[in-house]
């Protein structure tokens, strides 16, 4: 696999929209949100939490930290509310239901945004996955793509395209659309919807 990029790193950041302790605005306030399965079915009982998505320019290497307390469980329509954060741009960790993965403080994430030869270099800008679904796959950096997942044929590379990732064996979990870890602006009083691709 090639090694993540700085001129990713920085995209990352600029894509992320990161802001500074020292920027941060005061907590507090409330957002709600959904939670389903890109099938529509509620992902009832998952824990989820707030990460931010911060960058080591110097190292080359990107991270999600998990921020304390911003967590919540969703009911069985798939909804959950979130207190205890600073606007901002997040995304969002979970666990589904049954699972006993415990929050991190951060996961280097760096790998689910770095490219692998592809499986078919020939084709460029490619969505390889669409017709006949993925299963299961390891992925450098202990992650586990979920089936269903697909990729991007960029020619002699591939990247990870749209996906539900796990980190080791229990989690916690990871959404990617087109290339990107997914993210949102989420502020009080902001409502989410969120889907998991491979449920």
């Amino acid at each position: 696999m090639r090694r993540f990029s700085v001129l990713a790193a920085l995209l990352l950041m600029a894509g992320a929209g990161l802001r500074s302790a020292a920027q941060a605005p005061s907590k507090g306030g409330t957002v709600t949100g959904v939670f389903l399965g890109r099938s529509g079915k509620p992902m009832k009982n998952a824990r989820l939490a707030l990460g931010q998505v911060v960058s080591d320019q110097l190292h080359i290497y990107a991270k999600v930290r998990i921020i304390s307390g911003a967590a919540a469980t969703a009911d069985d329509a798939g909804k959950f509310e979130l207190k205890d954060f600073a606007p901002g741009k997040y995304t969002l960790v979970y666990v589904p239901a049954g699972a006993a993965a415990l929050w991190p403080v951060e996961v280097r994430i760096s790998s689910l945004l770095a490219q692998t030869p592809s499986k078919m270099p020939m084709m460029k800008n490619v969505e390889l996955g669409g017709d006949k679904p993925n299963p299961d796959q390891n992925w450098p950096g202990q992650f586990t793509l979920l089936r269903g997942h697909t990729f991007l044929s960029e020619g002699a590379y591939m990247k990870i395209w749209n996906a539900t990732a796990r980190k080791g064996a229990s989690g916690p979990y990871f959404e990617v659309r087109k290339g990107i870890l997914w993210t949102a602006e989420i502020s009080p009083g902001s409502q989410i919807k969120f889907d998991a691709w491979s449920y």
